[in-house]
C-alpha cells in the first residue's frame, strides 16, 4: 500500500481523534479538519452541544484507547480525575439496591472524568505525533470527487466566518468522524449517489444535568448512585457520579417525549428527591454545593446509516461515529463504538497491506455495521421499553420482546442473588454484556435462562415464559437462537483471554 500518502479526518472530537491516531500507522500524513478553534486547555466546545453532559467510555473503549493511547488514563487521573473502579457504587431499581463496595468494573483501568479533560488528554497526545497536523476553524463543504464518481479524492473547504473561496484539499483517504453535525448525506447527493434510508429509532430522550462541588466533610462517604428507569411505572433514571477535581454530577433522564427532566434550579432538586429516594442519598446530594447548571439536553432520534447497502459506494471515502451510527447518550456507547469501529478500520487497513480487496471500503462498512450490531441492538431494546418509542427500518428489529422480559426476570434474579446471597455473579454477568466485553450471545442463553427461571411463577417468569413459547429446557438453545439476532462478531484473542481472567477470579 505504497500509494497510502495523506488521510483526511473531519472533526476533532474523541472520534475524530482516535481515528487519527489510528491512521498515523499507515498514513505518511494525517491531517484532521475542525470547525472550531480548539482551547489552549481542558474546555467544552461550542461544536459540541452536549459536552457538558456526562461521558464515559465503556470497558470495551479502554481497552481500545489503552492500545492508542498507552497510560491515557493514568495521565487522567494524574490530572484530577476519579478511578472509577474506586468507588463505591450504589444501584437501585424496581426489585431493591445493592450496594456494592467492590465495583464491577474493578478489573478494568476506567477513569471518570469530564468530556473534556478526556478530550484535551487524548487532543495533547495526537498534536506528539510529528505527522499529524490540525487545520482548524475550517469547514468542509463539499467532496472532490473523480470524473467518474468512483473515487473520492479529497475535500472542499473554507474558512469559518471569512469570505474566502473555497479550497481544494486532497488526499487519499477522507473520514468523516464530525458527529451527529455530519453532512455527509448531502455530499454524497451533490456528486450524484443515493444513499439508502437509514434505520432510526424515534427516542424522543432528554436529560438534564448539574454539577456540584464536593465538600470535604463527606469525602469518605462519597458513592457512586444509579437508579434504573423502570418504562413501565413511567419512572424516569437518574446517576450521581463524581469527575475530576471534587466535582459531582447528577443527571436525570427520560424518554419518549413525555415531561422532560427539568432545567429549573427548585424544579430539578424536587425531581432528584422523587428519584433519588433513599434517606442516604437525599443526605448526601443535600450536602452539594450547586456548582453549574442544569441544562437539558434533548434528542429526537437515534439513526444507524446503511452505507454499506451502495453498491457504488466510492473508494478513499470511510465515515464512523455519531455520523455512521448515533446512541441514546444515556447507555454510555458513543466513544467506546467510535474506538470499535476505528480499530476495524484498522485491521482492515493491516489486511489491506496483505492482499488488496476490490470495494476495499464497502467491505470496511459491512465489518463496521457487525462490530456495532450488539450495542445498537442493546441500546434499542432498552428504549423501546418507553412509550412512544418506535423503531422504523428496513426490516424488523429482532428479538425485542423475548430481550425485554428475559432482562426483567434477570434483573429480579440478579438483586435477589446479590441482596440475599451476596452474590453478584449476575450482576457482573449483565455489567459485562452492557460494557461491550460480552457478546450477547453469553448473555442470552440457555445455562442462564435455566438458572433465572426459577422464580415461583412470579408475573416475571410467566411473561418470558410466554415468550419462549417452549417448555423443554432441551430446546431453550433452539428457541434462543431462532428469537435473536446472529450477531456475526470477529473473534478477539484480546477480549476472550480478559474473559478467561474475570472467570477465573469469580470462580475463586
Amino acid at each position: 500500500m505504497s500509494d497510502m500518502k495523506k488521510a483526511l479526518v473531519i472533526g476533532a472530537g474523541i472520534a475524530g481523534l482516535i481515528t487519527a491516531r489510528m491512521l498515523s500507522d499507515y498514513y505518511d500524513e494525517v491531517c484532521i479538519i475542525e470547525r472550531d478553534e480548539l482551547p489552549s486547555e481542558p474546555a467544552n466546545r461550542q461544536g459540541v452541544p452536549q459536552s457538558f453532559h456526562p461521558h464515559r467510555v465503556l470497558p470495551r473503549g479502554g481497552l481500545i484507547l489503552e492500545h492508542y493511547f498507552p497510560g491515557y488514563n493514568d495521565e487522567l487521573v494524574a490530572l484530577g480525575a476519579i478511578p472509577s473502579q474506586e468507588e463505591k457504587v450504589v444501584i437501585a431499581n424496581r426489585y431493591g439496591t445493592l450496594v456494592n463496595k467492590a465495583n464491577a468494573a474493578s478489573s478494568f483501568k476506567i477513569a471518570s472524568s469530564s468530556r473534556a479533560l478526556l478530550e484535551w488528554v487524548l487532543r495533547q497526545r495526537v498534536r506528539n505525533i510529528d505527522h499529524i497536523s490540525f487545520l482548524t476553524n475550517t469547514e468542509v463543504t463539499g467532496l472532490m470527487a473523480s470524473e467518474d464518481q468512483r473515487s473520492i479524492t479529497g475535500v472542499y473547504t473554507k474558512e469559518r466566518g471569512r469570505d474566502h473561496q473555497e479550497e481544494m484539499l486532497a488526499a487519499d483517504m477522507v473520514i468523516d468522524a464530525a458527529g451527529r453535525s455530519s453532512k455527509l448525506n448531502r455530499w454524497l447527493g451533490k456528486i450524484g449517489l443515493s444513499v439508502p434510508e437509514p434505520e432510526v429509532l424515534k427516542v424522543s430522550l432528554g436529560y438534564s444535568t448539574r454539577y456540584y462541588k464536593i465538600p470535604p466533610s463527606i469525602q469518605n462517604n462519597w458513592a457512586t448512585v444509579i437508579t434504573e428507569s423502570d418504562p413501565a411505572q413511567g419512572m424516569r433514571a437518574g446517576m450521581l457520579w463524581r469527575i475530576e477535581n471534587d466535582i459531582a454530577g447528577l443527571l436525570l433522564f427520560n424518554a419518549g417525549g413525555d415531561e422532560y427532566p427539568s432545567t429549573h434550579p427548585d424544579e430539578f432538586q424536587e425531581q432528584i428527591k422523587l428519584l433519588f429516594a433513599s434517606d442516604d442519598n437525599i443526605a448526601l446530594i443535600d450536602q452539594l454545593e450547586p456548582f453549574q447548571g442544569p441544562r437539558g439536553y434533548r434528542i429526537s432520534e437515534s439513526v444507524r446509516q446503511h452505507f454499506e447497502l451502495m453498491e457504488n459506494w466510492p473508494s478513499g471515502l470511510l465515515v464512523l461515529g455519531d455520523a455512521f451510527c448515533s446512541f441514546d447518550p444515556i447507555h454510555g456507547q458513543g466513544m467506546t463504538v467510535a474506538a470499535i469501529e476505528a480499530e476495524t478500520i484498522g485491521k482492515c487497513l493491516d489486511e489491506q497491506r496483505m492482499h488488496l480487496e476490490p470495494q476495499f471500503e464497502r467491505q470496511v462498512l459491512h465489518r463496521m455495521q457487525q462490530a456495532i450490531e450488539p450495542a445498537w441492538w442493546l441500546s434499542s431494546v432498552a428504549d423501546l421499553r418507553w412509550k412512544g418509542v418506535v423503531h422504523i427500518g428496513h426490516s424488523r428489529m429482532k428479538g425485542v420482546a423475548f430481550a425485554q422480559k428475559y432482562i426483567n426476570l434477570f434483573n429480579k434474579q440478579a438483586m435477589k442473588k446479590a441482596s440475599h446471597e451476596n452474590n453478584k455473579h449476575l450482576f457482573i454477568l449483565q455489567f459485562l454484556m452492557n460494557a461491550l466485553i460480552l457478546p450477547p450471545r453469553e448473555f442470552f442463553k440457555a445455562d442462564v435462562l435455566n438458572m433465572i427461571l426459577n422464580d415461583n411463577g412470579s408475573e416475571e417468569e410467566l411473561e418470558l415464559r410466554a415468550e419462549l413459547g417452549v417448555q423443554d429446557p432441551e430446546r431453550f438453545q433452539q428457541r434462543i437462537d431462532e428469537l435473536l439476532p446472529s450477531f456475526q462478531l470477529e473473534p478477539d484473542g484480546r477480549i476472550k483471554k480478559l474473559l478467561e481472567s474475570i472467570q477465573h477470579a469469580l470462580s475463586k
